[in-house]
């Protein structure tokens, strides 16, 4: 699974998409949606947990796929490394 979050950071944090997916992650007023990146999709279900999981249009067979739930700590914080990697310029606090 690790590497399957390693591939969903790598093709959703990205200098034009940080800040909005940082604001649904973050968010304590959106207790549950989703959020559409380019390849993968985030279901908020609850304020603190999140399922991960691949976009797949088209595919009408697909009778499951790996998916990934995560806490919204851990999220941040992955979300936030990979963005220092990145080095984009306006990083948020988790702490904030």
């Amino acid at each position: 699974m690790e590497e399957f979050l390693r591939n969903f950071l790598e093709d959703e944090v990205n200098g034009v998409t940080y800040g909005e997916l940082w604001s649904f992650v973050r968010s304590d007023s959106i207790c549950r949606g989703t959020y559409e990146g380019q390849t993968h999709v985030i279901m908020k279900i609850s304020s603190n947990q999140f399922i991960i999981y691949r976009l797949s249009i088209g595919v009408e067979n697909t009778k499951c796929q790996p998916a990934l739930m995560t806490a919204k700590n851990y999220l941040l914080k992955k979300i936030n490394s990979r963005a220092y990697e990145l080095q984009l310029p306006e990083i948020q606090n988790i702490l904030d």
